[in-house]
Order: C-alpha cells, then sequence, then structure tokens
C-alpha cells in the first residue's frame, strides 16, 4: 500500500515515528559534527550554521508556496522565540555535547516538561499541583541525579561540570521559549513560523559568533565529515523532523504527539553506546526509564487538568 492511500491518521503515526527516531539522532549528529573539524569547531558555530540555513530554506519554500511573511507584531514573537528555543536552546545545547556523552545530554533535556510546568505555572495560569504532577516532577529530577550518579567521577573534569551546566541552562531556556510559544500562540503559518524562527535564532546566533570571533570558534579543518552532520541535521533534524512534527499536530492529540519525547533519549542512549561506545549500564538504564517515567506523569497530568477546565466550562 502506498503512503498516498494511507488516512491522514496512519499518515501521522508515520510522522510520529520519523519524529522519534530523527530527532534522537541530533544527538549523535552534533557529536560526530563536532569531531569531525579534528574537534576544533565550536558548538556555536555548528548551531549558527545549522539553523540559519535550515531557516532560509524552509522561509523560501513558503514564500514559493505563497504563504506570506507575517505582521510585525508577529515577526517580534517569532524573534523572540528563536533567540530563545533555537538561538540559546539549541545553541548551548550544541555547545555542551563538545563536553559531555550525547547520550547523556539527551536524558537530562528530558526532563524539559518539568520546567515547562514551573514556568507555565506563574507565566500561563495557576493550576493545580496534583500528586500525579508532583511524583512526576520528583521523578524526573530523580531520574537525572541517578544517571548524574553515574558520572560522580567525570564532574572532577572542569569541561565536564560546564557540559553539564551548559545543558541545563539550555533545558531551561528552551522550556522557557515553549511556555512563550504556547501563551503567545503567534498567528502564522506554522510552517513559515518555524522557519522564521530558525532564522531569527541563526542570524541572532551569527552575531554572537561574529563578536566571539570566527577565527577563535573554528581553528582546525572544517572536514566532509562535519559538513555531513550539518546536512543530515538541517534536512533530518529541522526540515523533514519538524514539518513531520507540525503534521503529527494537526492530525493527533496533544498527549500522542507529546510521545517522541519519551522515544528520543532512548534512541540517542543506544546510538551513542552503539556507535560512539559511551556508557551504557543498569545505572543508565534505570535513569534514563525514571526520566520518561515522570515526564510522562507530567504530560497526563496536564491533559487531566486541561480535560478538568474544559468540562467545568461546559
Amino acid at each position: 500500500m502506498s503512503l498516498t492511500k494511507l488516512s491522514n491518521k496512519t499518515k501521522a503515526y508515520v510522522a510520529l515515528a520519523a519524529v522519534s527516531f530523527f530527532w534522537g539522532t541530533t544527538y549523535l549528529a552534533i557529536t560526530i559534527g563536532l569531531d569531525g573539524g579534528d574537534g576544533k569547531v565550536h558548538g556555536l558555530f555548528m548551531s549558527a550554521l545549522r539553523q540559519s540555513l535550515a531557516g532560509i530554506l524552509l522561509v523560501g519554500w513558503m514564500l514559493m508556496s505563497g504563504v506570506k511573511i507575517p505582521p510585525r507584531k508577529t515577526l517580534g514573537q517569532l524573534a523572540i522565540i528563536g533567540l530563545m528555543m533555537l538561538c540559546l536552546g539549541n545553541g548551548l545545547a550544541t555547545w555542551a555535547m563538545q563536553y559531555i556523552p550525547s547520550g547523556l545530554g539527551s536524558v537530562m533535556s528530558a526532563v524539559g516538561p518539568v520546567f515547562i510546568a514551573v514556568f507555565s505555572y506563574f507565566l500561563v495560569g495557576k493550576f493545580r499541583w496534583s500528586p500525579r504532577l508532583i511524583f512526576g516532577m520528583l521523578l524526573g529530577l530523580v531520574g537525572v541525579m541517578g544517571i548524574s550518579f553515574d558520572y560522580l567521577e567525570a564532574f572532577l573534569n572542569p569541561k565536564f561540570s560546564f557540559g553539564i551546566l551548559l545543558n541545563m541552562l539550555a533545558t531551561l531556556i528552551w522550556s522557557l521559549g515553549s511556555v512563550f510559544a504556547a501563551k503567545w500562540k503567534p498567528n502564522v503559518h506554522l510552517m513559515m513560523g518555524a522557519g522564521l524562527q530558525m532564522l531569527f535564532g541563526g542570524t541572532i546566533m551569527w552575531i554572537i559568533v561574529l563578536i566571539i570571533g570566527v577565527d577563535n570558534l573554528v581553528t582546525g579543518e572544517i572536514t566532509l565529515k562535519f559538513w555531513g552532520s550539518i546536512v543530515y541535521l538541517i534536512i533530518f533534524g529541522s526540515l523533514i523532523s519538524y514539518s513531520a512534527f507540525m503534521y503529527t499536530l494537526e492530525n493527533l492529540p496533544a498527549a500522542q504527539a507529546s510521545l517522541y519525547a519519551y522515544i528520543n533519549p532512548v534512541v540517542a542512549v543506544f546510538f551513542g553506546w552503539w556507535i560512539l561506545n559511551e556508557k551504557l549500564n543498569w545505572v543508565t538504564v534505570a535513569s534514563m526509564l525514571t526520566v520518561i517515567l515522570g515526564v510522562y506523569l507530567v504530560n497526563s497530568s496536564f491533559n487531566i487538568e486541561k480535560k478538568r477546565k474544559e468540562l467545568s466550562k461546559s
């Protein structure tokens, strides 16, 4: 049976599977790309290149498809979201991959919904702190502590500790940007909005790169391995996966669409172990499953609260 003959819902599940897999592999691609330049290509340079090129391609595609640029107010909102989620969120996370294993970075980033819950409470609206929500948040933090304990000796290395700090800061800023995106709900075509966020985020990142100095961020030879990683990240990490995620959101309930967040860390940890020989033992697996369970409980508590409010209004 061809893909065109499938129902929209079935196609959405195929799209969700693509998002779950490809977004999980981006951690591996970033790590390989950073080493691809003899270990001397900085994460900020990689992030600037990826986001700006992906933004140009996606915005260009949307313009050729007849989608118009949104009004000035919406552009301002998209610029702020792009700054938080793609410039600082993705930029700092990419930088962090210079110092920490890709699997560890993915598991720590998976606690984003815990931070989103806290930010949503103060910025979007008060909600009921159910036992399920509190327990889920605690489980997520316990899972991160567990996997961090497995790398206890590595914390003696200042670069490793700095990488952990960068990754946590990236997750915090990404989560804050997600809350602002949900609060504002910019009035723009979904794909045009995504492209403009990438373009704004990449442009701001280039300004930072130029201020620091390209020569300070690219001190070795940029190899074909680096460019291969960039191409993979743009095509599979940004264009295909984000398009697939938008299609998933339009055709599946939000609770089902968010399932990718539970699969990404599993994919990242597996490929980090298989290809990069990163650490994988029972502590890592147990901690990862604890984080995933905690995130599930946080997300499900939000869905229950949403349904409760809808019923109270009806």
